[in-house]
């Protein structure tokens, strides 16, 4: 798997499976193909990825975390040309501090293409990116229960940390220092 070489973005990554997608940075105009995806995230997805129990984003939610036009919000996207138009597969990102120095990072992957690969590629690309922003520290929430993520973290990096706090399910933070 080739990873963004200094910051070479757009980029192609070839997935375990033999299959080729491209990653680059989301912008604005990427909102709905973004949303499309989420929309089509299952319920296990959506909560591995959101940490609660979500069904669905509704338009207000998607467009408050999708604001890709933040500078505090760096967006990498993984898509799929499909049929002469681009398909949002995965996503990664995070958001800094408002000193910049310290990220909260969180990928998804679509359902069908999860355990391929793309998520160890995406999470590879952003700590670099980040590296390259200057950022200290970057810190991701993971459900215990996610042992395919846990697994893809440690692989990029990150140290897991004891629980945090009483939660109603078990959360585990994960941190790497850039």
């Amino acid at each position: 798997m080739r990873l963004a070489p200094d910051g070479a973005f757009p980029h192609a990554v070839t997935l375990k499976d033999g299959s080729k997608v491209l990653i680059r940075r989301a912008g604005p105009e990427d909102f709905q193909m973004l949303f499309s995806m989420f929309s089509s995230l299952s319920d296990d997805t959506m909560f591995r990825r959101f940490l609660r129990s979500q069904k669905k984003l509704t338009k207000t939610d998607a467009e408050e975390m999708l604001r890709l036009d933040d500078r505090n919000v760096t967006s990498l996207i993984a898509v799929l040309a499909k049929d002469h138009r681009e398909q949002a597969v995965g996503e990664a990102r995070y958001v800094t501090d408002p000193a910049g120095r310290l990220a909260e990072a969180a990928v998804v992957i679509a359902d069908e293409w999860q355990n391929r690969g793309l998520g160890t590629a995406l999470f590879s690309d952003l700590i670099a990116e980040a590296k390259r922003q200057g950022l200290s520290k970057m810190f991701a929430y993971f459900d215990v229960e996610n042992k395919s993520i846990i697994r893809v973290g440690q692989k990029v990096g990150f140290k897991l940390a004891p629980k945090e706090g009483r939660t109603n399910y078990s959360m585990m933070k994960a941190e790497i220092s850039l």
